[in-house]
Formats: C-alpha cells, sequence, structure tokens
C-alpha cells in the first residue's frame, strides 16, 4: 500500500488534487475537507493515501489527516458504501460531525449528507459504531451521553475532534480547561490548535 505522498501541488479543486514528485504527476480525489486543508498551488504537501483497486480501475484517494483516512476506510467497509461515496460523505460533513453523528445515532444529521438517505444512515450508525471502536476513533460505548466537563458548543465539537485523534479523555478535559481560562476563542479550529500545543 501506498502510504503517503509529498509532492508539490500542481492542480486542485474540492474533488482532486495533482501532486508533482520526481517528475511523475500523481492525480488524487479528495474530499472538501482535504481541499479545505490544501496549500497554495506551488507548496509542498505531504498527503495520506489509499489506494482503491479494481479489475479495470486504480485510484488513489488522498487525505490531509489520518483520522479522515480512518473514517473512509470505515466508511467503505459498509455495505452499499463504495470509495465514490465514501468521498461525497467526507465531503458533505466534517469528520469529527460524523464521529459524532455515528456516537449519537444521529440519522437526521446523516440524511443531510447528500447521497445518504434513511435505509444508508441507519446502515452507517448500526455497522460503524463499533468498527470506529475498533479503530480507536470512540474512546468507549458511553460518548453519546458525553460530559467532560460543562461544554460550550465549540469546546464539545473541539473535544470530540481531539478524541477522535486518539487523545485521551483527562489529556483533552486538562487542556480545555486550560484555554477557557485564557477565553478569546472564537472558532472550533482555534480552539483545537491551542489544545493540540498544550496536550
Amino acid at each position: 500500500m501506498i502510504d503517503f505522498i509529498s509532492g508539490v501541488v500542481v492542480e486542485k479543486n474540492p474533488t482532486r488534487v495533482v501532486l508533482q514528485n520526481n517528475g511523475v504527476g500523481y492525480s488524487l480525489q479528495i474530499s472538501v475537507n482535504t481541499y479545505e486543508h490544501l496549500p497554495n498551488v506551488g507548496d509542498t504537501v505531504n498527503l495520506k493515501t489509499y489506494l482503491h483497486v479494481r479489475e479495470d480501475h486504480i485510484q488513489l484517494y488522498a487525505f490531509a489527516q489520518e483520522v479522515e483516512r480512518k473514517v473512509f476506510i470505515g466508511l467503505i467497509s459498509v455495505s452499499g458504501i463504495g470509495p465514490r461515496l465514501a468521498q461525497t460523505i467526507l465531503s458533505g460533513i466534517k469528520v469529527y460531525e460524523l464521529i459524532q453523528a455515528i456516537q449519537h445515532g444521529d440519522e437526521h444529521r446523516l440524511t443531510a449528507i447528500t447521497g445518504v438517505g434513511k435505509k444508508t444512515a441507519q446502515r452507517l450508525i448500526v455497522e460503524l459504531k463499533e468498527k470506529f471502536m475498533q479503530m480507536g476513533l470512540l474512546e468507549d460505548q458511553q460518548v453519546p451521553g458525553y460530559t467532560l466537563m460543562k461544554l460550550s458548543g465549540i469546546e464539545e465539537e473541539a473535544a470530540l475532534a481531539l478524541l477522535s485523534l486518539g487523545y485521551k479523555k483527562q489529556a483533552v478535559e486538562k487542556a480545555l480547561l486550560r484555554i477557557r481560562s485564557d477565553g478569546g476563542i472564537q472558532s472550533v479550529e482555534e480552539l483545537v490548535k491551542k489544545a493540540l500545543k498544550i496536550i
């Protein structure tokens, strides 16, 4: 398996990026989530990859974060979910929001994603909850009643994002408490970045 590719961004759009590495241009399928993390054309980036092989087709999928690749692999293991639909799902929802929807059995949130109907949403919840546990994306089965402390909206989203990256509850709680005392946080992204520095 090709684990990652580093290269110069030659071309990019919300579904595809072309990286040049040693004179070779690699066409990689991406989600909007990954697109939003890409640098400008001409800059270098390192992306995690997944090689999908069929009898008549070989395609590389790329991810800005390991957690997104794990979720993608989980998605394509579900009956009826191929790489294209998995890519569409990851373009229609933030990775940590998808993990949260699976944890909470939030069928309504899942059906709001293009290409996901009621039956598909139910299948995702049933099949992915245990798989996400096995993949280390969920810390324990008690997450639906998840309360490290009384969290604001962006704190809860940041906490779930950090847990999905493999950090422990206790470390996440301490980091969020320290940041809360500083004040002035305006976004989930800013909160996650500050927490990562502390952890």
